[in-house]
């Protein structure tokens, strides 16, 4: 009898293992098991109601199947009619209509995948074995055991990065825009402020332009910068990366290929060379040099790494012309009353008055992993950023072995792989664990 495999989460981490596994070992979908309340495969990222939510990336590099780069583009060919997502830099569809790409293939699954509609809130090993059974309970009390159990649990909704003295239904905050069904509660002449300026806020920028927004539109973050636009390029060679033994060899080996100017093609070129070794590089380093690394390149990193698409860079460059757009460095600190409207109090002491605040600072963190730290079933990574893993997906022990019957899929093996956010990168992990468990 094949193994039994409990999936705490539904996302695209989920989906991706689920269709890898069909491929390696198709017997052991009849005994697999989805924790998680969503449509299986959409997640944080897909799971959005709104055609303003497009892809930051062009649609060749979207890969759930590693060895088939072109698959949902050929997909997208046939079943889409979005004449809006092409642009010189590629095509850049709707963010929903991945999802509906991930559900065409789920569906072509000869077995009916069970789910369990419910969040799971504890799980345990049952013994101290490497290749324990494991016990997972859901919010309402039910307990299900497994053989094997993947961590597949995404970005938990995002929380406020400061302080908030209103109450927690007020109408006028909102906190999380990830659905796409928070424009209706912004009129169109009201002023908005919102907290963070990366591919999110650029979302909720491009919502408003579409919608015809009147108002004032502030995005504050700490750099007082909005990402660079996906430029036109193509792949090259990768980088030879020399050895790196600490951060300032990572940063001066990325300094000798990159130019001063990365609105340049050639700038992105070189930089996608680079991230094609990062993780071996980054892999190489130890703990202290991976959080000094971090510490003084992670900013700028996620700047460049996380491009916008063309339609939402557009949309900001006209408002910012209209001059209703602006860009403030700094972090909140406070969200107060202020008559009829809300006060946002940065940490230098500016106070800014707007009728909306829109949260756009990204996930929190995930309350099952915490406890799971807590308790010493997982470990955190020498980074300090997530859990850690081997090369191999395996989550490590107490007493630092991995375990043979708990695996992780997702950003929260960043902290012990490196860059692991696209969908590719996490669709090659599904890969990697599901032909382990083959």
């Amino acid at each position: 009898m094949s193994p039994s495999i409990g999936i705490i989460g539904d996302g695209f981490g989920a989906a991706a293992f689920v269709l890898h596994l069909s491929q390696h070992a198709p017997e052991y979908l009849d005994n697999l098991i989805i924790f998680g309340t969503g449509t299986l495969g959409s997640g944080a990222a897909y799971a959005c109601a709104t055609p303003d939510y497009k892809l930051n990336v062009r649609s060749d590099l979207m890969r759930l199947w590693p060895d088939n780069p072109s698959h949902f583009t050929a997909w997208a060919k046939q079943y889409l009619d979005d004449d809006d997502a092409h642009h010189p830099a590629g095509a850049f569809y709707q963010r929903r209509d991945f999802a509906r790409y991930v559900s065409a293939c789920l569906a072509d699954l000869p077995q009916k995948i069970t789910q369990i509609s419910e969040h799971v809130i504890q799980a345990r090993a049952l013994t101290d074995s490497a290749d324990t059974r494991w016990q997972v309970e859901t919010e309402h009390g039910a307990r299900y055991q497994c053989d094997h159990l993947i961590l597949a649990t995404g970005n938990p909704k995002p929380i406020w990065p400061c302080s908030v003295h209103l109450p927690d239904d007020d109408k006028r905050l909102i906190q999380s825009v990830w659905k796409g069904d928070w424009q209706t509660s912004v009129g169109s002449g009201e002023d908005v402020n919102i907290i963070g300026g990366g591919l999110t806020a650029m979302d909720v920028i491009y919502a408003l332009f579409q919608a015809g927004h009147k108002g004032q539109i502030k995005v504050i973050t700490p750099n007082g910068m909005l990402p660079p636009v996906q430029m036109p390029w193509t792949v090259k060679p990768a980088f030879n990366w020399p050895e790196c033994r600490t951060a300032c060899d990572v940063v001066r080996a990325a300094r000798s290929i990159l130019g001063p100017d990365w609105t340049q093609i050639s700038w992105q070129e070189s930089f996608e060379a680079l991230r094609i070794g990062l993780n071996d590089v980054y892999q190489g380093l130890s703990g202290n040099e991976r959080r000094r690394l971090m510490r003084h390149f992670g900013g700028w990193w996620m700047l460049t790494r996380f491009r916008c698409g063309p339609h939402t860079h557009a949309a900001a460059s006209a408002l910012q012309k209209a001059g209703q757009l602006q860009v403030l460095s700094g972090r909140a600190l406070s969200l107060d009353e202020h008559k009829a409207n809300i006060q946002l109090t940065l940490s230098g002491g500016a106070a800014l008055i707007s009728d909306k605040v829109i949260n756009c600072t990204g996930p929190a963190g995930d309350a099952l992993l915490s406890s799971m730290l807590a308790r010493g079933l997982l470990q955190p990574s020498s980074s300090g950023r997530g859990i850690s893993v081997s090369a191999l997906l395996a989550c490590y022990r107490p007493d630092k072995s991995p375990w043979q019957s708990l695996s992780a899929i997702g950003s929260m093996t960043g902290g012990s792989l490196g860059d692991i956010v696209a969908a590719s990168s996490i669709a090659r992990q599904a890969s990697i664990v599901a032909q382990r468990l083959a």
